[in-house]
């Protein structure tokens, strides 16, 4: 998945998790959750391991998850927002699909990483960004749950129906 659909599923959670704990720091961890694999296994896939250039490093894997919870919860020295960050980072690493790439999602117990030569990675990674429909999409119901939340309370409903026809989208198009 694309960054745009990391931020919507992001933001559903974080809104349901907000309505939940009433903490206004939830929505904004759990979006920085569903996208924290990618600020991190980015830079490096691209800038200190280009050989390996896949972009799914130790951020999308599970022993990643508990190191990116252990090191929440030393900095912040609560349970609630070290947690909703992790349901953040659960949610990027389900939508990538990683149980179908077991050696990155269950690193290091099955192995290295795979090695992929991607040509002009950044390039071609800003290209399928730009070039992604659904991403349009995403960025449009993210942008649509944000206004919502704004205008009143959003209701588990709502935001259930947007996921569910996101999914759908998602299916539909082909990514």
């Amino acid at each position: 998945m694309l960054i745009a659909c990391h931020l919507f599923f992001g933001t559903g959670a974080g809104l349901i998790l907000q309505e939940r704990f009433q903490s206004q720091y939830i929505l904004p961890v759990c979006m920085l959750g569903s996208i924290l694999p990618d600020l991190i296994d980015k830079p490096l896939g691209f800038l200190i391991f280009p050989s390996i250039g896949d972009g799914r490093l130790v951020a999308h894997s599970l022993i990643g998850l508990i190191v990116i919870m252990l090191i929440a919860a030393a900095l912040i020295r609560s349970m609630l927002l070290p947690a909703v960050l992790c349901v953040g980072v659960l949610i990027h690493q389900l939508l990538d699909e990683m149980w179908n790439m077991p050696v990155n999602w269950l690193y290091p117990f099955l192995g290295q990483f795979p090695v992929y030569q991607q040509e002009n990675y950044f390039g071609w990674g800003l290209m399928r960004e730009l070039t992604t429909p659904s991403e349009y999409l995403f960025a449009l119901g993210t942008l649509f749950l944000l206004i919502n939340k704004h205008g009143g309370q959003i209701s588990r409903t709502r935001v259930g129906l947007m996921s569910g026809t996101s999914a759908l989208l998602l299916l539909l198009i082909g990514r």
